[in-house]
């Protein structure tokens, strides 16, 4: 059984850049229990996830992150939805759905939680016949305006980040100097496909593999899949939509089996559950 999925933060001060190396293979392990995808669309949803999800590093404490893809040519939906603690939930639609799209003509549409109730940030990227491996980088230039890009392995369910971080300023002077991020990744690249190959899976095989270049070891979080539905969020859902339309959802019976799109999760949805009107806080 793999271990529980990570996000770690390594700093490369002599060259300005911030690198976050996701751990997923317990995520990527639990995504193939859970949806029915096979083959090459799993593939795809693998890749997706693992391209994504790094980018929780751009998260401050109480945020979320919610990212919605709607591909056109090929036609599926993708939804990838987590939070600062790592807690994630995802699914692909159609689940027929059954390639490898090379590249994808659609929109996504990314948006921003805060605490404390502010207004949520929202933009949409438009991308049309782009290569699909290029959709994250795509959305984190258009989205977060990062100078940044995003490696996910072909050998292990793992990926990473690297950030330019932004120039320093000395003496009331901006230090521009360092390589690009393409220039970067290059000269790294040897480095992190041998990291990819080791696959290493806890804290300190992690940190031992980045340590033997020229990064320092900051921080790590768990990242997990974790679904928030309830019994009792399904019913106050169904209750909203129908709870004058009884007889067009039950049919007949006097109990419904609802499931949740992410988790898979099933839930014994009664009539009167329904039935009752919905109360509004």
């Amino acid at each position: 059984m793999p271990k529980l999925g990570r996000l770690y933060s390594f700093l490369d001060d002599s060259r300005g850049f911030a690198v976050h190396f996701l751990d997923g293979q317990k995520i990527i392990h639990d995504l193939a229990l859970i949806h029915p995808l096979s083959g090459a669309a799993f593939a795809y949803f693998r890749d997706a996830v693992l391209g994504f999800l790094p980018m929780i590093c751009f998260l401050k404490p109480g945020e979320s992150l919610g990212i919605y893809i709607d591909s056109e040519d090929p036609y599926f939906r993708l939804k990838i939805e987590t939070n600062q603690a790592g807690h994630t939930r995802t699914l692909l639609l159609p689940e027929q759905f059954n390639q490898f799209p090379l590249k994808i003509t659609g929109e996504a549409r990314v948006t921003k939680q805060f605490p404390g109730g502010h207004a949520p940030y929202t933009s949409i990227v438009q991308f049309a016949d782009t290569e699909s491996k290029e959709v994250t980088n795509l959305i984190i230039r258009g989205s977060y305006q990062a100078n940044a890009e995003v490696l996910v392995s072909e050998i292990a369910d793992q990926s990473l980040i690297a950030i330019k971080l932004p120039p320093a300023q000395v003496n009331n002077v901006l230090n521009e100097a360092g390589p690009s991020v393409a220039d970067f990744i290059k000269r790294h690249r040897g480095f992190f496909h041998d990291i990819f190959e080791e696959h290493p899976d806890d804290v300190q095989q992690v940190v031992a593999a980045f340590e033997k270049g020229p990064f320092a070891y900051l921080s790590s979080r768990q990242v997990g899949l974790h679904c928030p539905c309830s019994h009792e969020q399904t019913a106050h859902t169904l209750r909203m939509m129908y709870h004058d339309r009884t007889d067009e959802l039950f049919e007949g019976d006097d109990a419904i089996e609802t499931k949740c799109d992410y988790c898979k999760k099933t839930y014994w949805i009664t009539r009167k559950e329904v039935s009752t009107p919905p109360t509004f806080s």
